[in-house]
């Protein structure tokens, strides 16, 4: 049984500014809170406009 050949490949360079935080909010967790607010307040106002029309 043969082994796997080794990967010829270089490892991927670190990227320190990935680890920075986003310009906008502060904090990743605080973007994807209201990005989830904003589907909610779509989702709510869509179904009042069904009931309100229907």
């Amino acid at each position: 049984m043969s082994s796997p050949a080794p990967s010829l490949e270089k490892p991927a360079a670190p990227r320190p500014e990935m680890d920075d935080a986003p310009p906008l909010l502060g904090s990743w967790r605080n973007i994807y809170l209201v990005v989830l607010g904003t589907f909610v307040l779509f989702v709510a106002l869509f179904w009042a406009l069904t009931e309100a029309y229907s």
